[in-house]
């Protein structure tokens, strides 16, 4: 039979020759089994860790040439080097069996079935010994790195401005420490220097660069990597560890947010590189985010409407504006930044910035902000309404029959507070209770039975208004610019990609992204910017129409020429 062979070394495992011996391994057991194996057959995924199933090039290849029927068994060491995830380890397996290749366990010479309960029970069994194996491992990881931040370690990785020193006992690895590397202690100081004197980032960078100053990661410098570095408090000797922590979701690794208190905060006066008073400065300075990732100074906002909105369809870098000529006439032009200030990106490409944002809103206006999307969109609106007003009646009618019965239970006790001479507090207080009770029962039923009447006139008030405030979309850019980019803003599902491509008119630029008429309050997120969705008091979302409920408005493709 013609076998496969897959193998993975686990990132947690730090056996250089595991890829090695399990291939070893594996290719003696087909030889005894005597099958043969194709070396293009040999499926390897190095450093990947059990719990990751979307970055496995070597799992998919195997399973897509098992979809082929290339091969007709599949020979691994053990159920941990397909996954240590439970549910999606099963999945898998299942597959590849009914792809109809057999799989074979080299370490304990066995065939994986799932021909019955039975056997499906034990595959899950298998798995779920592996993942608590992985969580084990993990929690291990965890708490040895816990214990070295403690101690002001390094716990991984290198930081700019400090060189990792090994200590040793011999040839045995004791620790790991951080010392200060004054050749970049000193590029640390300069960048706090002198943005705290009110030097952009983007200028320190690229002066940098010009320099010939080697980045963190050799990258060239920018002001992405420039901003963290002006919020790390290791430099003002705060050694901070556990802001994030490694978690699996959808099958990958992600980093995920750690509360405040659970964070690792020791102070390390010997690490310190910038003082007290140059680290005040600069987060006087302190950016603001805001959608996309794109930073913003607290003071004025964005002067051009596709600033930090839109990437380089070549590298993926943010689109700047700088001065340039239409002919012989003085501009503004959009370029790509890494091509301006790193010369790492071959998009020389500038476009005038009036042309640009002319298309961009031109096809807003044809495409998407249209008189009839506004129709269809309030239409959908009023019958949403419509469906959760019909569904009030039996909500009416229940919250009645409580107003009745905790009258009844009122009259009751005023007929025993009338009977005695005494006051009873107990009395008294069930007494407040109840009309409290009751008339919070009252203004409830008084709102559903009003509020559908009330929510209809304010549609048709929003309908009116949008209408009124599309005929003017292309003004908002000389009138009020700040207004035309927040509307991009809620119309764009993600930044837009401008790529350079040819034309009969020369170069251009081929604006692509998404826009997505997404719910928000219920209402479609570009029409909530024209026409303010409170209705009578109540956000639309407190009469059901939330975003789970916009799945009637799919994102479209955004394609306009520039």
């Amino acid at each position: 039979m013609r076998a496969a062979l897959y193998v993975r070394r686990s990132t947690e495992e730090h056996q250089a020759d595991s890829i090695e011996v399990q291939t070893g391994e594996g290719r003696r057991y087909i030889e005894r089994k005597g099958w043969s194996l194709d070396p293009a057959h040999v499926f390897v995924d190095d450093a990947v860790s059990r719990a990751e199933f979307k970055k496995r090039p070597g799992l998919f290849s195997m399973l897509n040439a098992a979809e082929k029927k290339a091969f007709d068994v599949v020979v691994v060491r053990d159920e941990s080097r397909l996954g240590g995830d439970t549910n999606r380890t099963s999945l898998l397996i299942q597959d590849l069996l009914d792809s109809g290749a057999r799989l074979f366990y080299y370490f304990s010479d066995e065939e994986v079935r799932v021909d019955g309960a039975i056997d499906k029970f034990m595959v899950s069994v298998r798995s779920f010994a592996s993942e608590l194996e992985r969580e084990k491992i993990s929690q291990r990881t965890r708490e040895n790195h816990s214990v070295k931040a403690r101690k002001g370690l390094v716990t991984g990785g290198k930081t700019y401005g400090y060189s990792n020193v090994e200590v040793k006992d011999g040839e045995r690895r004791l620790r790991v420490e951080y010392a200060i590397n004054e050749d970049e202690a000193k590029i640390v100081r300069e960048i706090f220097t002198r943005y705290a004197d009110g030097e952009g980032l983007k200028s320190i960078a690229k002066d940098l660069n010009a320099r010939g100053v080697p980045s963190p990661r050799g990258r060239g410098w920018a002001q992405s990597a420039l901003l963290p570095m002006t919020e790390r408090e290791t430099y003002i000797g705060i050694l901070t560890w556990g802001r994030a922590e490694k978690a699996y979701r959808g099958g990958t690794k992600v980093r995920v947010p750690r509360p405040e208190h659970e964070w690792t905060r020791v102070e390390m006066p010997h690490m310190r590189i910038v003082d007290d008073e140059l680290w005040n400065r600069v987060q006087a300075r302190k950016v603001k985010k805001t959608s996309f990732g794109r930073t913003r100074n607290s003071g004025a906002p964005p002067k051009y409407l596709l600033s930090g909105l839109s990437r380089c369809g070549v590298c993926g870098g943010r689109l700047q504006v700088i001065p340039g000529k239409a002919g012989v006439e003085p501009t503004r032009v959009y370029i790509c930044s890494n091509y301006r200030e790193k010369k790492t990106c071959s998009n020389s490409l500038r476009r005038p910035v009036e042309a640009v944002d002319a298309a961009v809103l031109s096809y807003v206006e044809r495409k998407i902000l249209t008189e009839e999307v506004i129709s269809m969109v309030l239409r959908e609106v009023r019958a949403r309404l419509k469906v959760r007003s019909e569904g009030n009646g039996d909500e009416v009618a229940e919250l009645e029959a409580q107003a009745r019965k905790v009258k009844t239970e009122l009259d009751r006790l005023g007929a025993a507070l009338v009977a005695t001479d005494d006051k009873p507090e107990t009395v008294l207080r069930m007494i407040t209770e109840r009309e409290q009770r009751l008339s919070a029962l009252n203004g409830r039923i008084a709102i559903l039975k009003t509020a559908p009447q009330v929510l209809d006139l304010e549609v048709r008030r929003l309908e009116k208004d949008a209408k009124k405030r599309l005929e003017d979309l292309r003004g908002l850019t000389e009138k009020r610019p700040e207004d035309a980019r927040r509307a991009l803003e809620r119309l764009l599902v993600g930044p837009l990609t401008m790529s350079p491509v040819e034309t009969p008119e020369g170069r251009r630029y081929r604006v692509t992204g998404k826009t997505g008429l997404s719910s928000m309050d219920g209402v479609p997120s570009g029409i909530r910017n024209i026409a303010n969705p409170r209705i009578g008091g109540f956000a639309l979302r407190n009469r059901g129409l939330n975003s789970r409920h916009a799945g009637w408005l799919k994102p479209s493709a955004f394609v306009p020429m520039a």
